[in-house]
């Protein structure tokens, strides 16, 4: 007996190692099976997860889902903060309730610690763009595509393209016509119209003006999922970025058993809204002045954003103002094009830093480089105020803000902002009268 206590310690070590790093595995492999998507590219990523993740939840699934926004069950956050990568996987699919996965992988996780599954069911690349080449290795865009395929290999059931990108499309020939899906924005894609020819599935943007709808295509059918106009997500066709997110989620659900009734319904309830997409083209309303909150600058989110207010073709009386920030680890060129994408929109920018997107830089070099940015494409230095965190920029853009005016809020939290926000407005006594 004596003999039996004193190997008790050697015991609980070895179950504990086995619990860690052989039974966790095997789990994988023999645990309860069900439905994952992931979902991984240069854009778009997190708001066709959402989108996806909507639709699952429309046709009665619990659902729970990965982003870099924080990992969520059944609409509520388990965790808050970025969460797209290897250690969100594990966190969301050892939940015991859902029962459909939707992982948003993003670059970083994905270089540094891998696929937390090396299978799914299905996978979708929306766009490869050079936003992060220069970092952690990656200097060319074929190497990001090459990074980024390993995601949609993992897909057992469908794999899901972009056909309007040069990358993806380069894809295509990878994988069987039948578990391949390709969307489009633009109905001529000789791609698609390849693909349809080959027996292959696509969704497209079709129709002419106020007619346009999104739909099914295959060999000789054209099924209609949802008209434009009854799409909130795209805002009357404002927001085109959210009607390719639109097409590629739906291309991702028929690909795990979705009805296209059910597809069609659900992207008809999912709006920009906080609920919905926080963070993402939300509308702040009770205001004066049109407030637009969107997500942390990157050149192709910004590139999407002043398009949009291009199309809205609204004649703002007041002062235009963007305040905005981006993460530290872009090469130099990031900060060039950011300035030259927003420099000819806005009357006023607060360029504003955060702590933890520093990434090594020193205390004031971000906001600084923002600054030179904007500077470089000829903005008077006037016109551009530097601040830390979101308190500081905050303040100084409740200073600057005028009546019947725009005011673009580009953020990394819409859950940590908007009570600063409100309470900064408050205090200023900013009201929609």
């Amino acid at each position: 007996m004596a003999m039996w206590r004193k190997l008790v310690p050697y015991l609980r070590l070895i179950r504990f190692v086995l619990r860690k790093y052989a039974l966790v595995p095997l789990r994988r492999v023999f645990g309860r099976r069900i439905p994952i998507a992931m979902v991984t590219g240069t854009k778009g990523k997190t708001t066709t997860t959402r989108m996806l993740a909507h639709i699952l939840s429309q046709a009665g699934h619990i659902v729970g889902y990965t982003s870099t926004d924080g990992v969520v069950v059944n609409g509520e956050y388990l965790n808050r903060y970025d969460y797209a990568d290897y250690n969100g996987a594990r966190i969301l699919l050892s939940h015991p309730s859902i029962t459909a996965a939707v992982l948003e992988t993003a670059r970083g996780g994905l270089l540094k610690l891998g696929l937390y599954r090396d299978q799914c069911n299905v996978a979708a690349l929306l766009n490869v763009g050079r936003e992060q080449i220069g970092i952690d290795g990656i200097e060319t865009l074929e190497q990001m595509a090459s990074l980024k395929q390993r995601v949609i290999n993992a897909a057992r059931d469908a794999v899901v393209l972009n056909a309007d990108d040069v990358l993806c499309t380069g894809m295509i020939n990878s994988y069987p016509v039948h578990r391949l899906i390709l969307f489009s924005l633009k109905a001529d894609n000789l791609f698609v119209k390849n693909h349809i020819e080959r027996g292959g599935i696509a969704y497209v943007l079709n129709g002419p003006g106020n007619a346009k709808r999104l739909e099914r295509w295959e060999k000789d059918k054209k099924l209609t999922i949802i008209y434009l106009s009854d799409l909130p997500a795209a805002g009357n066709g404002v927001f085109f970025q959210n009607i390719a997110n639109a097409l590629a989620a739906a291309a991702m659900a028929e690909g795990m058993g979705i009805s296209f009734k059910t597809i069609g319904r659900a992207l008809q309830t999912f709006k920009n809204s906080m609920k919905d997409s926080p963070g993402h083209l939300n509308f702040i309303e009770g205001y004066a002045q049109t407030i637009l909150l969107d997500t942390i600058a990157s050149v192709p989110s910004c590139k999407a954003l002043v398009q949009s207010l291009d199309l809205m073709q609204i004649q703002f009386s007041g002062s235009r103002v963007c305040m905005y920030t981006t993460p530290g680890n872009r090469p130099a060129w990031h900060y060039t094009e950011l300035g030259e994408i927003l420099c000819s929109h806005f009357d006023h920018f607060i360029c504003y830093e955060l702590e933890h997107y520093a990434r090594g830089r020193a205390p004031g070099e971000l906001a600084k480089l923002l600054k030179e940015g904007l500077e470089k494409a000829g903005v008077n230095s006037q016109d551009i105020d530097t601040a830390t965190g979101y308190a500081q920029a905050t303040d100084r853009l409740s200073q600057v803000v005028g009546k019947n005016g725009l005011v673009v809020i580009l953020v990394a939290s819409a859950y940590k902002y908007m009570p600063i926000f409100r309470d900064s407005f408050s205090q200023h006594k900013i009201t929609a009268q």
